[in-house]
C-alpha cells in the first residue's frame, strides 16, 4: 500500500530515535510507501537519517522558555512567535508540495510549526508521547489528531480526548535495541568479567554530576569486592574530573573493577549486560530497561519539562520495577544502603524487581504506529 507519510520529531535524542525506529519498520514493512522527515537545524536528525534514502528537510523553531523576568519573557515570546510564523511558512510549502496522506508527530518544538500547517491544511495528523505525562505541544495539537500513540498505559487520563483515538504502542526503539537480546554477551569488549554483578550508571550524553559523585563514591564501599563490577558513563563535561578522581582513590590491591566511559554508542551491548542501571528517567532510558528487563535506580532530571521525568520514573516504581531516589537526596552512601538492601539475604530484594511484570514488555511499537499509519 502506497502512502505519502510526513514525520517531524526535535532535535534531541528522545524525540529522534523513537522517530528512527518507525522509519526503519516502514521502510521495511511498507517499502513503496514514501517518506519525508522534518527536523531541526540542530541535532543528529539529519546524520541519523541519511542512511534511510528518504527526504529530508529543516524549518526554524524554537521552544517558549517562560522566564521569570519580565523582559526576558517578552524577548522569549517574541523570538518564538517569529520562528513559529517562519517555521510555519517553510512547513506549509514541503506540506503543499509533497501532499502527505498523514503527519506524525514524535515530539519536540519542532512540531508545532509543521503540525500547524497541517491544522491549516486539514490533512489527517498522529501523534506520539514518550513520556508519562504529555508536553504542552502534544497537549494542544491532540484536539486536531486522529491517532495519539502513548508510551505508558496511563497516559490517556491526561489528554482531553475521545478514547478511540488513543493507542497504548509503547516507545518505539531502533530495530539494534530490540534485536540486541538474542545475541551473547561482551564483557571483555568493556574490560569486565563473566559472572560479577554488573552494574551500570549513566546521565546521558552531556552526564549527570550528582549521578556521577554517587556512583564514583561507591568506590570506597566495594574496593574489596570480587564479586561486583562498575561501568559508569559520566558523560563528556565530567569525564576528565571523573577520571582523574578515579586514579586518585584506586589501589593496585583493590579487587573492584571500576570502569569509566566517556560516551558509548553501543549502548545495546552495554543493557545485554547489565544486571542493574542508575540513570536519569528520560521516556527512551525507561523504554530500554523494561526492554532488556534489567532493574533500575531512577533519578530523575529534576529541570525537566512538567518534571516529566518524574512521572517517567514513578511509573516503575509504583509497579516495583525501579526505585526513584531524587536528585537531592543521592549521594554515595544513600546508594550503597539501596545495594545493601537489594542484595541481603541472598539478593532478595534484587530478584523481586528482576521479577516483577509490566505492560509493553514486547510490544512491537514502531510495528503498530507503522500500520495505523499506513492501513488505518
Amino acid at each position: 500500500m502506497r502512502k505519502k507519510i510526513l514525520i517531524c520529531a526535535g532535535g534531541t535524542g528522545g524525540h529522534i530515535y523513537p522517530a528512527l525506529a518507525v522509519v526503519e519498520c516502514l521502510k521495511e514493512k511498507y517499502p513503496s510507501s514514501e517518506i519525508f522527515f522534518i527536523g531541526s537545524e540542530r541535532g543528529p536528525g539529519a546524520e541519523l537519517m541519511s542512511g534511510y534514502n528518504i527526504n529530508y528537510r529543516t524549518v526554524k523553531s524554537c521552544g517558549l522558555v517562560l522566564d521569570v523576568n519580565i523582559l526576558k519573557k517578552i524577548s522569549n515570546t517574541i523570538k518564538f512567535i517569529y520562528f513559529l510564523t517562519y517555521g510555519f511558512f517553510q512547513s506549509l510549502r514541503i506540506v503543499l508540495n509533497f501532499k502527505p496522506d498523514i503527519i506524525l508527530g514524535m515530539g519536540g518544538y519542532i512540531c508545532a510549526p509543521v503540525l500547524l500547517a497541517g491544522v491549516f491544511t486539514a490533512k489527517k495528523m498522529a501523534l506520539h508521547e514518550q513520556n508519562y505525562i504529555p508536553g504542552r505541544l502534544n497537549s494542544f495539537f491532540s484536539k486536531f489528531a486522529r491517532y495519539i500513540f502513548i508510551s505508558f498505559t496511563n497516559t490517556d487520563k491526561y489528554l482531553r480526548v475521545k478514547k478511540d483515538r488513543i493507542v497504548f504502542t509503547g516507545n518505539p526503539l531502533r530495530k539494534i535495541i530490540r534485536e540486541y537480546k538474542e545475541t551473547g554477551l561482551e564483557f571483555e569488549k568493556w574490560g569486565l568479567e563473566k559472572g560479577r554483578f554488573t552494574i551500570v550508571a549513566f546521565g546521558g550524553s552531556l552526564g549527570a554530576e550528582n549521578i556521577n559523585n554517587a556512583v564514583i563514591n561507591l568506590y570506597h564501599y566495594f574496593k574489596d569486592d570480587d564479586k561486583i563490577q562498575i561501568l559508569l558513563i559520566p558523560g563528556r563535561r565530567f569525564f576528565k574530573k571523573i577520571v582523574e578522581r578515579k586514579k586518585n582513590i584506586t589501589n593496585y590491591r583493590d579487587k573492584l573493577i571500576f570502569k569509566v566511559f566517556e560516551y558509548i554508542n553501543e549502548m545495546n551491548e552495554i543493557y545485554k549486560i547489565s544486571d542493574l542501571v542508575i540513570s536519569r528517567a528520560g521516556a527512551n532510558t525507561i523504554s530500554e530497561i523494561i526492554e532488556y528487563n534489567i532493574p533500575a535506580i531512577l533519578v530523575p532530571y529534576p529541570y525537566a519539562v512538567a518534571d516529566h521525568q518524574h512521572y517517567n520514573a514513578d511509573y516503575l516504581a509504583v509497579r516495583g520495577k525501579a526505585i526513584m531516589i531524587k536528585d537531592n537526596d543521592l549521594d554515595g552512601k544513600k546508594l550503597y544502603r539501596i545495594l545493601k538492601m537489594l542484595a541481603g539475604d541472598n539478593w532478595k530484594g534484587y530478584k523481586e524487581i528482576k521479577d516483577k511484570e509490566i505492560e509493553g514488555v514486547g510490544n512491537d511499537s514502531a510495528g503498530i504506529i507503522a500500520s495505523e499509519l499506513v492501513e488505518g
